[in-house]
């Protein structure tokens, strides 16, 4: 069977600013950009190879992947770029601090479904089932995907056929976790 790892993105501009990022294109802040390196380094302490590292187009994981690829020696230049991988688009909330948004999305991510242009979870949920069969059915035994937290957890849920309603792990900043 395969190994799956996956990885969300060092801190953002948008991390950082405590505002809704989703699918807006956001760079990695300094601190995301020495996260995403020392990501690299452990990766490579704890012996971890990739046959292939699977990016969303968004910056800030485009970013990630580079700086993880850079500290393993795997070339750049051959990170698959997949738009399954973009974050959960947030409508009207990108960009946007929404305190109530927020607690409610904290307690259960289905919450904002309802607010003008939001992706629904069970619309990222069918993304992220679709992608895993497309995983599946790739050639590479050790495959590094480098996303966001919501599709992170959408991913893991496709893998473990968890209901839709559990969220599950957050994951940090640039934390490597394997699912498979």
């Amino acid at each position: 069977m395969k190994r799956l790892y996956f990885i969300r993105h060092g801190l953002s501009e948008f991390n950082k600013a405590h505002v809704w990022a989703g699918s807006s294109d956001t760079p990695l802040a300094p601190e995301g950009h020495d996260q995403a390196i020392k990501a690299g380094k452990r990766a490579l302490e704890d012996g971890l190879m990739f046959d292939a590292i699977i990016s969303s187009p968004l910056e800030r994981a485009l970013q990630t992947a580079k700086h993880v690829a850079d500290q393993i020696d795997f070339p750049q230049k051959d990170i698959i770029i997949d738009k399954m991988l973009i974050e959960r688009d947030f409508g009207i909330l990108e960009g946007r601090k929404d305190l109530v948004a927020t607690t409610k999305y904290i307690l259960r991510e289905s919450a904002i479904d309802k607010y003008d242009g939001v992706e629904t979870v069970a619309d990222l949920q069918k993304r992220a089932d679709r992608f895993l069969l497309k995983v599946r059915s790739m050639k590479y035994d050790n495959i590094l995907v480098v996303g966001h937290g919501a599709f992170g957890r959408a991913l893991r849920r496709s893998i473990n056929q968890e209901p839709i309603t559990h969220r599950g792990h957050v994951f940090a900043n640039a934390e490597i976790v394997r699912f498979i």
